[in-house]
């Protein structure tokens, strides 16, 4: 697939309803309990953040070993050297390295984009879940099982 078609679906799927993946079992509503804000600082320390880390790329693995796979990387500043683009090399150390450097440093993004089912996988730098768009009967049942087994939770977000 050409970058400008891999480029024009990652768009488009990026606009569809989205499932998360997750350290807590539902979304907690903006106005509900103010503590939340404290307790995802602790879980962002790095004993914490590690472990998710950890369970994240474990989830990943997992997952393309099953799909055909492209990955989007969008490292931010200051990270050096500054990564931006499609991955030319899908090998399981680099991909492990970026997605480490992405989460723990906080910064920048990862998206796989699973061109077979139509789905993205998006790793975000900062944030303690995973969004998975327009994901596929086949790709929910997988993440129903592995997710589970990470010690995580798989839940429909809802705005």
């Amino acid at each position: 697939m050409s970058k400008t078609k891999r480029n024009e679906k990652l768009s488009s799927l990026f606009s569809q309803d989205y499932r998360v993946i997750d350290f807590l079992p539902s979304h907690v509503a903006e106005h509900g309990n103010s503590i939340f804000e404290e307790v995802e600082s602790y879980f962002l320390q790095d004993k914490q953040l590690q472990e998710f880390c950890d369970k994240a790329i474990a989830i990943i693995l997992k997952v393309i070993c099953y799909y055909p796979f492209e990955v989007y990387v969008e490292e931010y500043l200051p990270l050096k050297p500054k990564r931006s683009g499609w991955l030319k090399e899908k090998r399981c150390d680099l991909l492990v390295k970026i997605l480490k450097r992405v989460i723990m440093k906080k910064k920048g993004q990862v998206d796989i984009l699973l061109g077979k089912e139509n789905s993205i996988i998006s790793i975000t730098g900062g944030v303690l879940s995973i969004a998975v768009y327009n994901e596929s009967e086949s790709l929910r049942d997988l993440l129903d099982k592995v997710v589970g087994t990470e010690g995580l939770y798989y839940w429909k977000y809802r705005v």
